[in-house]
This record gives structure tokens, sequence and C-alpha cells, in this order.
């Protein structure tokens, strides 16, 4: 019984370890529609574990018409994020 536990919590990990990386690829390949993305915004996309996190910078992303707008909007959103 406990084997099967592990197991399906491993399962699940991994599906969301799948679902992280799908949607840090996805806010990158929206960005990289503006142009040329840094290397400090690459890795820190890259490095963001959180779902909702991501989901929201994915929507940020399709919105921006620049990758400016999308680092000042990111940064807003990181800013209030630290308020609450």
């Amino acid at each position: 019984m406990i084997f099967e536990e592990m197991l399906r919590e491993e399962k699940q990990e991994g599906r969301e370890e799948g679902r992280l990386e799908a949607t840090q690829e996805a806010v990158l390949e929206l960005l990289k529609e503006s142009g040329e993305i840094p290397c400090e915004l690459q890795e820190k996309i890259r490095n963001l574990e959180n779902l909702e996190t991501l989901k929201a910078l994915l929507k940020l992303a399709a919105r921006a018409d620049s990758l400016r707008a999308f680092e000042e909007k990111a940064e807003e959103y990181f800013n209030s994020e630290d308020k609450e």
C-alpha cells in the first residue's frame, strides 16, 4: 500500500514538473516573437517553480507588444506579489 502511494506521488510530481516546464517554454516562445530575450530574463523564467506565477506571466507575454513592456508588467506583478 505504501509503495503504491509513493508511485502515485512520484507520478503526480512528474506531471507537475512537466506542466511547469511546458509553461516556462510557452512564455519564452511568446517572448521570442518580440525579439531576443536577455539571458537574465530567460534564467528568471526557467527558475520559476510556481505554476500560477508562470500562468500569470504567460498572460502578460501574450498581451505585451514588446519585451520591454513585458518586463515592466512582470516587474509590477512581482512587486504586487511581494506585498501580499
